[in-house]
C-alpha cells in the first residue's frame, strides 16, 4: 500500500504537467509587460523545462519534493527527487498514455492523467487546465472567473473551474533575443487541496 500512498501525495503534481533548448533564467528586473504579447509569445514556447520543489497538502497529508519537468511538444516527462536527491518516482506520458513508475514497484498507466488520478486519488483534477496555469496563462477554452493582474501587467490571480492560483514572484528568462517573465512561486487552491510550487530555473525553446 506504500506505493499507492506515495502516488496520491504525489499525482497532484500531475496537474502541472500535461501538454507542457535551453535558457538559464537571469535575475533581471522585470518590466512592465503587454499582456497580450506576452502570452503569445509564451504560448509559442512547446518545450520546456522547470526545475524547482512542489510543496503539496492534501487532507490528513501533505509532503515536498523536488521535482524536473521536461515538457516536448508531444510528451513530458517529470522526475521527482527526494532531499539527498534520491529518486521517488517519474510521472511520463503522451496524448494516448500517462505512467508512473516507483522504484521496485510495478508501473500504473492509464490514458489520461484525469484518469490515473481520480482512479488513485478519487479527485477530480482539470490537468489540461493546471498545463497553462502553471506557465502563467489562463486556459483559453475555458471561461475566467477572476483575472487580477499585478503592476507589470501580469497574473497575480486567476480564477477559472473553481480553482484558485496565486502568482506571488516572476523571474526574468531570456529565450532566444526575448526575455520572458515566468512564474516563481504558484500557489493552486480547490478546497482541501492546497499546491504551493517554487522554480528556481526555468529553460524555454527560441519560439519557432
Amino acid at each position: 500500500m506504500k506505493a499507492f500512498r506515495l502516488f496520491g501525495l504525489l499525482l497532484p503534481s500531475l496537474l502541472l504537467s500535461i501538454l507542457l533548448s535551453g535558457c538559464a533564467h537571469t535575475p533581471k528586473p522585470l518590466l512592465t509587460e503587454d499582456w497580450q504579447e506576452h502570452s503569445r509569445q509564451l504560448a509559442k514556447r512547446s518545450k520546456w523545462q522547470a526545475i524547482g520543489k512542489l510543496a503539496v497538502k492534501v487532507p490528513n497529508d501533505g509532503g515536498s519534493m523536488s521535482l524536473r519537468w521536461q515538457q516536448e511538444p508531444t510528451h513530458f516527462n517529470i522526475d521527482f527527487s527526494g532531499p539527498f536527491g534520491q529518486n521517488l518516482l517519474t510521472i511520463n506520458g503522451d496524448d494516448k498514455q500517462v505512467t508512473l513508475s516507483e522504484p521496485n514497484h510495478a508501473s500504473i498507466s492509464a490514458k489520461t492523467a484525469e484518469e490515473l488520478i481520480h482512479r488513485n486519488t478519487g479527485w477530480t483534477i482539470p490537468v489540461a487546465q493546471l498545463a497553462f496555469w502553471v506557465r502563467g496563462l489562463p486556459d483559453p477554452a475555458n471561461r475566467i472567473s477572476k483575472f487580477q493582474p499585478n503592476p507589470q501587467g501580469l497574473i497575480e490571480t486567476l480564477e477559472q473551474s473553481g480553482w484558485k492560483i496565486s502568482y506571488s514572484e516572476y523571474i526574468s528568462v531570456t529565450s532566444g533575443a526575448e526575455t520572458l517573465a515566468m512564474p516563481k512561486r504558484i500557489v493552486a487552491e480547490f478546497k482541501e487541496i492546497r499546491l504551493t510550487l517554487a522554480i528556481r530555473e526555468w529553460q524555454l525553446e527560441t519560439a519557432q
